[in-house]
């Protein structure tokens, strides 16, 4: 070989020892953080936020999602002692916030009530329970709002009664035997109902306007770690995409999360997929709604400021980021 070939073959050697480095170099790993948020026992309500961590879009954010059970009212404090990062848990962090403590309702998922009016099979109409037996999971709650509004709208009359059933199991088990005659319960219960015979008689969402899950957090966070926040509302919102766009996956996520059969789930996804907001945040005439339901159920005196127990704002920007479509 001539010294030209030699020298050449050197060159274009030592040409590739020192371009290996840069060809095989691996981008570093995005930092993982762990972050724990508290949720209630399953509920479709919070439906996008499990789909966001099923489908790993919190993942993909570096964020690694603990979710721990626990009952509302440990939420609160589950919050302020940092125990959890953030809840779905609202009312309970939105009734604290209206009394001065540092938190913030900052999404909802679902801005449409998921409750629905079952009955026994014989009635017709919210009509014909006038003077009737209608359960609830207790007094000064959710439901038991609903029934009075259900009272008062339908002309029911004071003859008809509130009559507390802790478990929602326990309301369908009353029914049949016809301790109650109807009930509030919550999706995906209607669909469990309806093969008891039961009857479903309202969607509880097309006359009240009232948020019912959603992403709360301290207001530490949102002004130490509002990039944090940025990016869980962010996985949230895309969660709340696929869920609206994607009907068999997200029905096979809650057969698997509900122990529900395919064709359950698909049913129950139908139900309360009207309910669910495109971007965590209500409108003005759900935010007073759901400020009228609080002011009632949790003996607040006067109805609170929207800006004493909400924080759209990083729900706003993360839409934004996310491509200002949503």
């Amino acid at each position: 070989m001539s010294r030209f070939g030699i020298c050449f073959l050197a060159v274009m050697w030592l040409a590739g020892l020192f371009a290996t480095p840069a060809l095989t170099q691996t981008k570093p790993a995005v930092p993982t953080a762990k972050l724990r948020i508290g949720i209630p026992s399953a509920s479709l309500s919070y439906l996008p936020v499990y789909v966001a961590v099923q489908r790993g879009f919190f993942a993909r954010r570096g964020f690694e999602i603990e979710l721990i059970q626990m009952t509302p009212a440990l939420s609160t404090v589950a919050l302020l002692n940092r125990a959890v990062d953030y809840t779905t848990i609202p009312s309970t962090v939105a009734t604290a916030a209206a009394r001065g403590a540092p938190l913030k309702v900052i999404a909802f998922t679902s801005v449409k009530l998921q409750h629905l009016l079952m009955s026994r099979s014989e009635f017709k109409s919210v009509a014909d329970l006038a003077g009737k037996r209608i359960g609830a999971s207790g007094f000064g709650n959710l439901p038991a709002y609903e029934i009075q509004i259900l009272i008062d709208r339908f002309r029911l009359g004071s003859n008809t009664t509130i009559v507390p059933v802790a478990s929602s199991l326990d309301r369908l088990l009353a029914m049949q035997r016809g301790t109650i005659d109807a009930a509030i319960v919550a999706a995906p219960l209607d669909v469990k109902a309806e093969e008891l015979g039961l009857k479903r008689l309202l969607h509880m969402r097309t006359i009240l306007q009232i948020p019912q899950a959603g992403l709360t957090t301290t207001e530490e966070k949102l002004k130490k770690n509002r990039r944090e926040v940025t990016e869980v509302l962010k996985a949230t919102i895309e969660g709340l995409d696929y869920t609206s766009a994607q009907r068999y996956s997200v029905s096979e996520i809650i057969a698997k999360w509900i122990q529900l059969n395919l064709a359950q789930a698909t049913k129950a996804y139908d139900s309360v997929k009207e309910t669910f907001s495109r971007h965590g945040i209500p409108s003005d005439e759900q935010s007073k709604a759901y400020i009228a339901m609080l002011t009632a159920t949790a003996g607040l005196g006067a109805e609170p400021a929207a800006a004493a127990i909400f924080d759209f704002t990083v729900a706003a920007e993360a839409a934004r980021e996310l491509g200002g479509s949503k």
